[in-house]
C-alpha cells in the first residue's frame, strides 16, 4: 500500500519557491507579530519582496496552484485553487527599503521553515504607514498591534526616537493615541 506525501503547507510552498527561484522574502503580518511576542488571529500570510523577485517567484507559486486575484501598484494576493490553503500577499517595496528591513530582521522557523521577520521597530512602522494610508480601515486593528508590539518588546514609547518613528511613517495624532493607549504621557 502506497502512502500519499501530505500536501505542502504554505509557508513550505513559500519557503520552496523562494529557493527554487534564488528570491527573497520577509515575513510580515500577523505571523511576524507572533515571532515578535504578540499572538493573534491571521487568515493569510504576509511577505515583503522587490516587485522584481516577485516577477522570478509568481511562476513557482503559480505551479503550486497560487494565482493573483488581487494586485495593486503596492502589492499582490495570491489564492490557492484549493480551500484548505490561506491567502499569500506580497508587499513590494524598494531594494534599498528591502535590504535596510533585512539586515536588522532576524531569521525565526515557521513550520519548519526559517524566514526573516523584521525587527519590533520595522514592524511598528508598517503599521504605522499602513495606517496613514487607509485610516478609515485599518487604525482600530493596526493600532492595537503596534501597543502590543510595545508591551511585548523593551521599546519605550516615550523616547525621541519611537516619537520620530511615529512621526516619519505615521502621524502625530497617531503618536498621541498610542501613547494613550498605553496610558502614558507624551
Amino acid at each position: 500500500m502506497m502512502t500519499q506525501n501530505p500536501a505542502p503547507i504554505p509557508f513550505q510552498i513559500v519557503a520552496n519557491a523562494c529557493q527554487k527561484t534564488g528570491t527573497r522574502v520577509i515575513l510580515i503580518g500577523g505571523q511576524a507579530l507572533g515571532a515578535r511576542g504578540y499572538q493573534r488571529v491571521t487568515l493569510d500570510l504576509d511577505f515583503m519582496i522587490t516587485e522584481q523577485d516577485y516577477e522570478r517567484l509568481k511562476p513557482a507559486m503559480e505551479r503550486e496552484g497560487y494565482s493573483e486575484i488581487v494586485r495593486t501598484e503596492i502589492a499582490v494576493k495570491m489564492r490557492a485553487a484549493s480551500d484548505e490553503l490561506i491567502d499569500i500577499d506580497f508587499m513590494f517595496v524598494d531594494p534599498g527599503t528591502f535590504d535596510g528591513i533585512r539586515k536588522e530582521a532576524s531569521q525565526e522557523n515557521f513550520e519548519g521553515c526559517n524566514f526573516w521577520v523584521p525587527k519590533p521597530e520595522h514592524l511598528i512602522a508598517l503599521k504605522l504607514h499602513a495606517i496613514k494610508q487607509q485610516p478609515d480601515v485599518r487604525e482600530m486593528k493596526d493600532l492595537n498591534d503596534i501597543v502590543e508590539l510595545i508591551r511585548g518588546n523593551p521599546i519605550d514609547p516615550q523616547s525621541d526616537t519611537f516619537r520620530s518613528l511615529c512621526l516619519k511613517f505615521g502621524t502625530s495624532a497617531l503618536y498621541k493615541k498610542i501613547l494613550a493607549a498605553l496610558k502614558v504621557h507624551g
